[in-house]
């Protein structure tokens, strides 16, 4: 193993030559791959998936560990296990990628022992802290608190000098059930159609919670941007009621995560947190604690790893990237890592000979530090942009993993008895779109739905925001390479809270999550023409479909000068999907000078005909090598 100090990687035995030509061959089809392959590589074979049992044990000491924030003590127990099973399934170039990480911890839940609040001499049960808050110490503070409730109009709540020197009680807005956030969106496909709600139906908590909960936990950036943030003399504590019963919020935590904002902070559910708004309208007194440490140069690293194909550690080497984050709060939200474990495992079974790529793997821990993956530094991927684009072809990530759907029964918070959501995005290729129905269908995952969010889905109406998406860029910015992403919805089983046992864990679906994936992988591992799955020929369309009337020479006919480029990129696309590239270059040059003609020349224009010659570029490739 190797243990590198910052996220700067080294092949280790593949020692990638620059002549690799990793990427961007192929076939959309299956029957257009070459070759005699095992038939585990090109079905699921559900004998060889990971048993209830062995499925069980895993999340049991899953559990056994708590929340595996980064740095943590449960953390390195979970990245142990990770790489013990990777080596167990022959994993080769299993690295640490380190990079300087201050970690601030408290107690977590159900050890409350590091917060509490005592409001108006009354102790109060808490749900949760505020992360990044800053630390009162042992005593806590001692303050007249003040309501600041968001439900009412900004011009009635106090100023940042009122809220100076006090405990500010945030009132967060109601879950109203409104807006396409708030319900099941359109979709290209779905399975256990008698479990959903109509599209774009607002979905009562009762019914399932996730929405409601998504709300209620980001909802608090706004706040501490706004105010606990910026103010000069700021307040001494503050503590957010959220509109969640008990059970949702125990163990709570707000996403993402902010950086630090020095005004100690607690989680109230709307039971508990009543008597405490009260308290504060009417200006009483509080006790809050919430006594954090901070750890500098905690250890924090990025784990990649390999196993490998017939031709891991030679140029002509490709791999299949998976990648999930191995860092949260909670049982099913950083599971991801051991959905990868269970597809490794699956192929694990299957000769290295008899595997046409190797699958790497990585597992980024930044997802919950101050910033996540967007700002915060030290990206393995990018940092290593150059040499992965030479070798990755196309990936699968996973996260949210084996959850049962919750629900509110009244103030409590239960299992419904159906499978959470599994969303299965990917972009609006109808290969990709295909090759997901395809894998759902064989690995029999219930409650799923594959979404494709740049087009209309089969109701046409917008399709589902891709969650977790920031996975599937590592696969953008390697090449526009074909990429599913395999999630459970969140927080539909508490997936921001932490709770011990497997009370909101179902073995059979994390199983048939498993076996999607490893179908998915194995669609990248046995085709050799991968051209026409690249994501490039969507965004194409995706680009005309958001050209504004405006953006037409002719606005007056936007409509239909919209509609025959969208049939033009099609017709194209027909011929493409067949690995038939010969009137390809011909009719790239005419959607261009369609383009060019009828659009004015701005930076929607320009995102398409980049586009074009994206796929221009990948189209002589596949006709060079025969």
């Amino acid at each position: 193993m190797t243990i590198t100090r910052s996220s700067a990687w080294r092949f280790g035995a593949l020692a990638l030559a620059t002549t690799l030509v990793a990427c961007n061959g192929g076939s959309g089809d299956d029957d257009k791959a070459t070759g005699n392959f095992d038939t585990r590589l090109t079905t699921v074979d559900k004998a060889q998936l990971i048993s209830p049992a062995d499925a069980t044990a895993w999340f049991q000491a899953k559990a056994s560990w708590g929340a595996t924030y980064t740095g943590s003590p449960a953390w390195k127990s979970y990245m142990g296990f990770i790489e013990q099973r990777l080596e167990e399934y022959g994993a080769q170039n299993i690295t640490r990628a380190r990079f300087p990480y201050e970690r601030w911890y408290t107690t977590e839940y159900p050890d409350k022992t590091g917060w509490s609040l005592t409001s108006d001499g009354t102790a109060v049960d808490v749900a949760s802290y505020a992360t990044q808050s800053g630390s009162t110490g042992p005593n806590g503070v001692t303050a007249a608190m003040v309501l600041y409730d968001l439900s009412v109009p900004a011009a009635s709540r106090p100023t940042a000098a009122q809220m100076a020197g006090k405990i500010v009680v945030v009132k967060q807005a109601p879950y109203t059930y409104t807006g396409n956030s708030a319900g099941y969106t359109d979709y290209e496909f779905r399975t256990n159609e008698d479990q959903f709600l109509a599209p774009f139906q607002a979905v009562d908590p009762s019914y399932e919670a996730s929405y409601r909960n998504r709300q209620q936990y980001g909802q608090m950036g706004t706040t501490i941007n706004n105010f606990f943030r910026s103010a000069t003399n700021k307040p001494v504590g503050h503590v957010v009621v959220m509109d969640m019963p008990p059970g949702a919020a125990q163990g709570g935590r707000q996403h993402g995560t902010p950086n630090r904002y020095e005004v100690p902070g607690l989680l109230l559910d709307k039971v508990n947190g009543a008597k405490v708004i009260e308290d504060a309208r009417a200006g009483k007194t509080a006790t809050l604690k919430l006594d954090a440490q901070v750890e500098q140069d905690a250890l924090a690293y990025t784990l990649v790893a390999t196993l490998p194909g017939k031709d891991f550690g030679t140029a002509k080497d490709t791999a299949v990237m998976m990648a999930t984050h191995v860092d949260g709060p909670a049982l099913i939200q950083d599971a991801g890592a051991l959905g990868i474990l269970a597809v490794v495992k699956y192929y694990a079974q299957i000769p290295q000979a008899e595997r046409p790529r190797s699958i790497f793997m990585v597992f980024d821990t930044r997802h919950f530090v101050p910033g996540a993956e967007r700002t915060y530094p030290y990206d393995f991927v990018e940092d290593n942009h150059d040499r992965l684009s030479k070798y990755v072809i196309g990936g699968v990530s996973m996260e949210h993993v084996g959850g049962a759907q919750m629900a509110d029964a009244g103030n409590e918070f239960r299992a419904t008895g159906r499978a959470m959501t599994t969303y299965i995005n990917t972009h609006g290729n109808d290969i990709n779109v295909e090759k997901a129905i395809e894998a759902v269908k064989m690995a029999a995952l219930p409650r799923a739905q594959v979404n494709a969010e740049e087009r209309p889905g089969v109701n046409g109406q917008a399709q589902n925001n891709w969650f977790g998406r920031n996975f599937a860029a590592h696969l953008e910015s390697l090449g526009n390479h074909p990429v599913w992403h395999v999630t459970g919805d969140w927080p539909s089983s508490g997936y921001q809270a932490f709770y011990p046992g497997l009370d909101r864990f179902m073995p059979e679906v994390f199983i048939a999550q498993a076996g999607t994936a490893a179908r998915l992988v194995g669609t990248l591992m046995t085709t050799t023409d991968l051209v026409p799955m690249s994501s490039s020929w969507s965004k194409i369309d995706q680009g005309i479909r958001a050209l504004a009337d405006a953006d037409f020479t002719t606005p007056a006919n936007a409509a239909a000068s919209r509609a025959a480029l969208l049939a033009q990129s099609k017709a194209m696309f027909a011929s493409v999907k067949k690995s038939d590239y010969s009137k390809t270059p011909a009719e790239l040059d005419a959607l261009k000078a369609a383009v060019t003609a009828g659009t004015v020349a701005n930076a929607r224009q320009k995102t398409i005909l980049d586009l074009i010659e994206d796929v221009r570029a990948r189209a002589a490739r596949a006709v060079a090598k025969g």
